[in-house]
């Protein structure tokens, strides 16, 4: 009775899968990552992937806290809480105040801009092949729309942050790509930043698929990689070392990489398991 209450004791203490018994995820109102309404509610990708990981994890209580998507960071980086989040960019500044996984929780096409086709048209931009974001701003002074506090990989938040007298229109973070689409399709900004999945599902749910088209980055790599985050704490420290453990799992899975094809239209779902094929035979 003795030695069975003892190795309780000591799986409790040293067992992260039996002493972790809830992760608290932070989601926000952003399609197609998270959708919280209408006929798509929760088929968003990073909120199917976190149903993956409970399905992995039945011993672990999942709960949602939906936030404001400007204030995830400040959240994961308050230490008197725990909380975890899909779908990161990871930077050296970000890794001094949360934990991050090792294992990528999502991979997807790297940003693009959305224009008007009219746009592309009179510029004479050959459909599919990567532009320049600098030529367009600098030298084509074409007006660009950005969500506030979003990284979009260290070159580019560069490009954006150094190069002068550039036209920016920044929106607050909520609801700000949906806001930046319809003005984009009204043509009040010409260009629209983001990544080509956001671009497809809101150019489809407004009805705007025919006057909209999108091109990708000459200063953005092939692939973009998204981290599961966590409070910087001895809490956040287990949840980070489970979650990597399970990523690694669930993407041998074909439901992992549908979820990743989910909100891409056919050509641009070639695209992402042409690239993801690629990288693979490399390593």
């Amino acid at each position: 009775m003795l030695r069975a209450f003892t190795a309780a004791i000591i799986l409790y203490f040293f067992c992260p899968t039996l002493n972790a018994k809830t992760i608290n995820w932070l989601m926000h109102d952003f399609a197609p990552y998270y959708i919280l309404n209408g006929e798509n509610k929760h088929q968003g990708r990073d909120e199917s992937i976190i149903d993956l990981l409970e399905q992995q994890l039945p011993h672990i209580t999942f709960e949602r806290t939906i936030i404001p998507s400007g204030k995830v960071l400040q959240e994961l980086a308050n230490s008197s809480k725990n909380s975890c989040a899909l779908s990161l960019y990871k930077n050296e500044f970000r890794k001094e105040r949360i934990y991050f996984t090792e294992e990528s929780s999502t991979t997807g096409l790297s940003p693009s801009i959305a224009m008007h086709t009219s746009l592309s048209d009179s510029l004479q931009l050959p459909e599919a092949q990567p532009v320049s974001l600098l030529k367009l701003l600098a030298d084509d002074k074409l007006t660009l729309g950005i969500s506030m506090s979003r990284s979009y990989g260290r070159e580019i938040d560069t490009l954006i942050n150094t190069t002068p007298d550039i036209a920016l229109i920044i929106r607050p973070t909520r609801d700000s790509l949906a806001t930046l689409t319809y003005m984009l399709n009204l043509q009040r900004i010409d260009i629209l930043l983001g990544y080509p999945s956001e671009h497809y599902y809101l150019a489809k749910t407004m009805h705007f698929t025919e006057s909209l088209t999108q091109r990708p980055l000459t200063e953005a790599p092939a692939l973009s990689y998204g981290y599961i985050g966590c409070t910087k704490n001895k809490q956040g420290a287990e949840d980070i070392a489970l979650l990597n453990q399970q990523l690694k799992k669930i993407k041998q899975t074909q439901a992992y990489h549908s979820i990743l094809m989910r909100w891409l239209p056919e050509p641009l779902k070639a695209s992402l398991q042409a690239r993801m094929q690629a990288i693979k035979n490399a390593t």
